[in-house]
Parts: structure tokens; C-alpha cells; sequence
């Protein structure tokens, strides 16, 4: 044997043992640090569980070593030492297996979570505060190991107010979504809520696919509360026990320890806390679907008695399916039973907006009183209810060269559904600052650059008729794949 095959045969067998020690078998590559769990809080977030103007909840992570643990608020003033009238509450605290998930129907052993074991998720609700007031709050891990202070306003009981809404995260959360919501905070940093319609992550049992999400909004969804809605992609497939061991799909159980959210007890067990309203202020009422469930009766059942004892002045459904799309859209079984169990409701319940995502594009479309031709800036017309969908994530879906837009868009005739196609667009993440003053709700539709691509102003009178008025952007240039940047899927990511 040569001497230089003795000498390549020693280095390999010396880079075998040095990778052996650096990864023991059993043993996953290290975590990035955005990911792992530590004695230090982390994916800290606000969220509603309660009346917005009194109320409102946060959550956070740490790893299993932190048990119990405290959270603190203050009334946020100009004085340099504000928190010496902070009051400290203890938290709740839930320990998760992230590789052995258990779920109602079955434990899912999450091929995702190998190596990661269990991490512990703590909640608080901050309650008796008062209305329209900033308030200055912050949260322990290990004993001595706060995070930083964070300021949330609660909700005022009428006046002016604004919020977010994002479409599909999805994919390249944390490299490419992140500019997204960045610039959203930028367009409209004092927002009352960020809205998510669905689909934030790819795989719901993912603990790194959620590291993407939380670190990609950092402090931004300890700020602003988040009103997160289900989609599929926040569903996993679990097995039944034997003999049968029965297929069926599931909430993620980590949806809720990581938001605390209401839970209203008239659902089935299923659905709380993924179906739920809340009613921000005398203006305001938003009500979340779960579509990914098929128990899509249930859920009417529940929208139908929510909306029908709802007295606010804008009424706002939102869920992750677009049912509204033409059947050639459809993609499963489950979307014509959705289509006809929400179609009614929506429609005898004077809705005035309908947020959704999934399809990976955008759309904006209008129910009218009948026919009517679409008008110019300053040219109210009559309608009923406004359906949207967007995507705010890497993902997007060539849908339009499907259909002759350059004809259909904007013509006032009934397009898909009896709505009427007003503005669309192709590979372009986009985010919706929405705000709402009196009688008058003002709808921004923006790119990742904060480029304002699509607006209307709906005016609502004393008997509940609404006028729609488009801005300038709404009929500016169509952005289509075909006129736009080089596409790549997004699992071309690195």
C-alpha cells in the first residue's frame, strides 16, 4: 500500500471521529439560535382574550427548565422610571412534548421535532385595564432573565382606528416575509391589531417552521396584538389508535399554547379557540372562521348568532378559504359544501368584508346591487360586500393567465359567484393597512416596498347602504406574472 493511500485513509478516518463527536448519533445539528429554547423568554406576542378595550394577552416560550414564572405591566408614562409602578402577575405555564404532539384524536410523533423534546409555554391576561390607554408590560424566563419592555394600547371604545392584514406567510418566512411585515409596521405603526389570514407557516408541527414566523415579526408581534386565523397549513395528519388507526387532519396543537385566543364554549372542543370574534370597539367587529375544519354547519351555525346580535357599525369575516372563487378553482371535496354553508350567511348578514388567503394571489371583488359599470374616483356605487385575497409570502400562484382579466376586470358584471372582479395581481406579496373612522372605512393594498397598488373608500349611510369609491391606484397597471420579475419557487429559497 502507497504511502499516500496510508496518509488519505488516516485523514479520513480522522474527519469520521471528528464528525462523530460533533454530532453523537441521536443527535440533531445544533439549533439555530433563533430557534432554540433557552432560560430566556422568547416568541413573545399579544393577542386578544377578552374585551380589546379592558383586556388583552400574552404569551411566550422558554425551555423546560423555567417553571414557574411572572409577568409585569405598567401604565407606560414619560418618566424615566416608569415600571416602579409595575404590577406583577404569576403566569400559567404548559409544558409541550414537541416530538411526541398530542392531539384529540391521536399522538402525532412530529418527524419535524426529532431531537428537540419539550419546551415550556407560559400565558397571561392582562385584565381591568383601561381603555385607550398605552400600557408598558414585559415577561420573565428564568428567574431574573426579563425581556424587554413592550408597549400595547388597548382598544378605545369608539373612534378612529386602523389594522393590518396579511395573506399566506407560508414559505421563506423568515428570510423573505420578514421585509413584509416590516413594512407594514412602517406604513402603519400604531395599528390596532395585525390580522393573519391563515397558512403563517408550511408545516403546523414545525418548531422551526414557527422560529421562522416569530422571528421574522420580532417585537412587532409583542407590540401590536395579532388576530391569527387557521388555515390548512396550521392543520396536521395524525392516526388514530388501532385497530383502525383512522386518518384525519387536526389542528396543530401548538396553536394554542402559542396564542392565547377566547375560547367560546358553545363550539365543539375542536373549534375553540380557531373559531372566534372580537368586537374591538362600537365601530368594529371582527369574526374568524376556521375553514380548514370541515365542520363547516357548525361554523355557520356559530357566525350566523354571532353576527345577528352584533349592533357594530363594520361587520369583517375572515377565514383562509376563498370560497367565492369559480368552481374550476376548486382544489378538495371541501370547498362546494364551504361555498354553499358561508355563501348565505355572509349575504343575509350585511358583511361589509371578507379577508381570506390560500390562493396564493391577490383579488379584490364586490357584490352589487345588481349589474352595475364600474366608475372613476369620485363615482360612488352600491354594493354589498367586498371579498378579498392575498398572499404576503414567497409562494405565489399564476391563477390570472387562466382567465381573460384585460376584459373581465372592473367591468361590473358578475365574474366568479356574482362578484365582480375589480383588481388583481400576480407575484406580488402584499399587505393591507385597513382604517376605519365613523361611517367611513378607508382600504390600502401595498407591496413589499410599500408601493400602494389597489384603494377604495366605502361610506356607509344611516340606513346601512354602502357606496364604494376606488382611488387612483385601483386602476393602475395589472401586475401579472408575465409583466413582472423572474419567478423562482419558493423552495429555490436558501
Amino acid at each position: 500500500m502507497s504511502a499516500f493511500r496510508i496518509i488519505g485513509l488516516g485523514l479520513l478516518s480522522s474527519l469520521v471521529s471528528l464528525f462523530a463527536c460533533a454530532h453523537p448519533a441521536g443527535h440533531r445539528a445544533p439549533l439555530p439560535p433563533w430557534q432554540a429554547a433557552t432560560d430566556w423568554p422568547d416568541r413573545i406576542i399579544a393577542t386578544f382574550n377578552g374585551d380589546p378595550a379592558t383586556s388583552f394577552a400574552v404569551t411566550w416560550r422558554t425551555d423546560v427548565s423555567v417553571g414557574r414564572t411572572i409577568v409585569q405591566i405598567a401604565e407606560a408614562t414619560s418618566d424615566t422610571r416608569f415600571d416602579i409602578a409595575a404590577t406583577t402577575f404569576s403566569a400559567k405555564t404548559e409544558s409541550v412534548d414537541l416530538e411526541h404532539i398530542e392531539t384529540e384524536h391521536g399522538v402525532s410523533d412530529s418527524l419535524e421535532n426529532v431531537g428537540i423534546g419539550s419546551a415550556h409555554y407560559h400565558s397571561h391576561t392582562f385584565e381591568n385595564l383601561t381603555p385607550d390607554t398605552l400600557y408598558a408590560w414585559r415577561v420573565q424566563g428564568g428567574r431574573g432573565n426579563w425581556s424587554e419592555w413592550f408597549q400595547t394600547r388597548t382598544a378605545p371604545e369608539d373612534g378612529p382606528l386602523s389594522f393590518v392584514y396579511f395573506g399566506d406567510a407560508q414559505n421563506g418566512v423568515r428570510p423573505t416575509w420578514s421585509r413584509v411585515i416590516r413594512a407594514a409596521f412602517q406604513v402603519e405603526p400604531n395599528a390596532a391589531f395585525f390580522l393573519h389570514a391563515g397558512d403563517l407557516v408550511q408545516k403546523g408541527e414545525s418548531d422551526y417552521n414557527w422560529a421562522e414566523w416569530f422571528a421574522a415579526g420580532g417585537f412587532i408581534h409583542a407590540m401590536i396584538p395579532v388576530i391569527p386565523v387557521p388555515g390548512n397549513h396550521e392543520n396536521i395528519t395524525v392516526f388514530g389508535p388501532p385497530p383502525n388507526k383512522k386518518r384525519k387532519r387536526v389542528r396543530t396543537p401548538l396553536w394554542r399554547p402559542q396564542f392565547t385566543l377566547a375560547e367560546d364554549e358553545t363550539l365543539p372542543p375542536g373549534l375553540r379557540e380557531s373559531n372566534y370574534d372580537v368586537r374591538y370597539s362600537d365601530a368594529l367587529h371582527v369574526f374568524v372562521i376556521d375553514s380548514a375544519q370541515d365542520t363547516f354547519d357548525a361554523q355557520a351555525k356559530w357566525l350566523t348568532q354571532k353576527l345577528e346580535n352584533s349592533d357594530a357599525t363594520w361587520k369583517i369575516v375572515t377565514m383562509h378559504h376563498p370560497y367565492f372563487l369559480p368552481r374550476e378553482f376548486d382544489r378538495n371535496r371541501d370547498d362546494a359544501p364551504r361555498r354553499k354553508a358561508f355563501s348565505k350567511v355572509i349575504d343575509k348578514h350585511d358583511v361589509d368584508l371578507v379577508l381570506t388567503g390560500h390562493v396564493h394571489t391577490y383579488l379584490r371583488g364586490t357584490e352589487a346591487f345588481g349589474q352595475t359599470s364600474r366608475r372613476a374616483t369620485g363615482s360612488a356605487q352600491n354594493i354589498k360586500t367586498v371579498y378579498v385575497i392575498s398572499a404576503s409570502g414567497a409562494k405565489n400562484t399564476d391563477i390570472w393567465s387562466q382567465e381573460q382579466t384585460d376584459t373581465i376586470i372592473g367591468d361590473g358584471a358578475a365574474d366568479f359567484n356574482d362578484i365582480s372582479l375589480d383588481r388583481v395581481a400576480g407575484n406580488t406579496p402584499m399587505f393591507q393597512v385597513i382604517r376605519i373612522d365613523g361611517r367611513e372605512l378607508l382600504y390600502e393594498s401595498r407591496t413589499a416596498i410599500g408601493a400602494l397598488y389597489d384603494a377604495f373608500r366605502l361610506s356607509k349611510n344611516e340606513q346601512g347602504r354602502t357606496a364604494l369609491i376606488e382611488g387612483d391606484a385601483a386602476f393602475g397597471d395589472t401586475r401579472l406574472f408575465s409583466n413582472t420579475g423572474p419567478y423562482r419557487e419558493w423552495m429555490d429559497l436558501r
